[in-house]
């Protein structure tokens, strides 16, 4: 097998808004952290696939589209075998045109991201892949159960995933080439009060890894079923979240980083003789949407709010919903698409286009049967929250409303669980 890697910045000129938080009403002033967009191509001699990880909230479906459109161009390279992962930090650019995204940034972070894996398909060499799997406690869920529903906050007694997941990629010296990582939780550390582009503590992570090897190594970050996980930034007292600052995205990036780095250490890379990608359309469930009247309603309401940029989006939301029903039109289901990438006996990355909740996650990687099962959230996509039965039996389903700022016309329910993992299953039982 032969692998090759290649980063390039992506950090826009100061003056984008800068998403993750609608209470965030001014556009970035500066820069924190420079923003990366990283690729790993990897070839068995007969098929070729390509990870890119980028330090954005998102790939929007259009962006997933032109990106690939142009990594093929450039390299031959199918669209279905080509992972796009975004990070999902909450301190960088718009990338939705509903969020007041820039189409010549879009436009530079598409051809930048293809030609990082035209280089990286350039530099292959021969290579040898491990992977390890290791643990770090800094997380905890962010809902808590409340007089029947649920309410934002953290809940220590609620599922978390503490997995750190490490792929390691040597040259045929054993030299490491790229360490890839993944953990599950929302890189929201930073709030409302930055105005600086971040890659939150995914940028720490990476570059604590990339100093230990004096930038020889390409270290990538994924994030995984994270959805309902928020790294422990914690009040004095621990019952509530705060908001956090570029300390804490050091100090708890460290402590990742420094697990990722003793996984890679004990792992031993060895020849990996067969690379495999494969997609699949699913159609994921919506709950039950509510009535023309409630609609209305709401409507009604939401005209007389205090106007923001977050109303407004709910009153477009609610006069489309409206329109969708009165005319028939409204959906059950949202189709999507789901990847699976298998890279020899041990490796197995499951791509989903959504902000995964954990428990989900845990399922998933369980289901998979290989010694490092990657769960891959906010690639190819970006859907909202895919939440799990638990969770929607808990209420959140009926709580929360983020789904009106996607445009979306209700929360997807517990049951794209049960898809999700029909499909996984599906998927890897085909033959290889």
């Amino acid at each position: 097998m032969t692998a090759g890697t290649s980063a390039v910045c992506i950090t826009p000129s100061v003056g984008l808004d800068n998403m993750g938080d609608y209470l965030r009403l001014k556009p970035a002033l500066g820069v924190e952290d420079e923003l990366f967009a990283k690729a790993l191509v990897l070839e068995d001699g007969e098929r070729k696939v390509a990870i890119v990880t980028a330090d954005i909230i998102a790939f929007t479906d259009e962006l997933t589209k032109e990106t690939r459109r142009r990594i093929e161009e450039l390299t031959g390279i199918k669209g279905e075998n080509v992972l796009l992962s975004a990070s999902h930090t909450h301190s960088s650019p718009a990338v939705a045109e509903k969020d007041g995204a820039s189409r010549d940034y879009l436009t530079e972070l598409s051809k930048k991201i293809a030609g990082a894996v035209f280089m990286a398909d350039r530099n292959r060499r021969e290579a040898l892949v491990g992977c390890g799997v290791g643990e770090a406690k800094v997380s905890i869920n962010r809902w808590q159960r409340k007089d029947g529903g649920v309410r934002w906050g953290p809940n220590p007694e609620a599922p978390v995933d503490h997995d750190v997941l490490v792929m390691r990629v040597d040259d045929a010296r054993g030299r490491p080439m790229a360490i890839l990582v993944n953990f599950a939780s929302h890189p929201s550390i930073l709030g409302a009060d930055n105005l600086l582009y971040s890659g939150d503590y995914v940028s720490h992570v990476q570059g604590v890894i990339e100093k230990v090897y004096d930038g020889d190594v390409t270290a990538m970050f994924t994030t995984g079923a994270g959805g309902d996980v928020k790294i422990a930034v914690l009040t004095e007292d621990g019952a509530n979240f705060r908001y956090g600052d570029p300390e804490d995205c050091r100090r708890f990036g460290t402590i990742i980083a420094a697990e990722a780095l003793k996984v890679a250490q004990l792992t031993k890379p060895k020849q990996v003789r067969r690379v495999e990608a494969k997609t699949r359309k699913v159609e994921l469930p919506l709950v039950e949407l509510p009535s023309a009247d409630e609609i209305e309603a709401e409507l009604r309401r939401l005209e007389r709010a205090e106007p923001s940029v977050e109303r407004s989006l709910e009153i477009n939301w609610a006069r489309d919903t409206l329109e969708a029903l009165r005319e028939g039109r409204a959906p059950k289901s949202i189709p999507a698409e789901v990847q699976l990438l298998r890279i020899g006996e041990d490796v197995a990355f499951f791509a989903v286009p959504g902000e995964l909740f954990v428990e989900v996650g845990i399922k998933l990687k369980q289901a998979m049967k290989v010694p490092c099962p990657f769960v891959v959230a906010y690639a190819n996509g970006s859907l909202g929250y895919l939440p799990s039965k638990r969770a929607e039996e808990w209420g959140w389903c009926r709580h929360d409303t983020s789904y009106r700022l996607s445009g979306r016309p209700a929360n997807f329910s517990g049951a794209v669980e049960e898809v999700l993992l029909e499909a996984l299953f599906g998927m890897m039982e085909e033959g290889r």
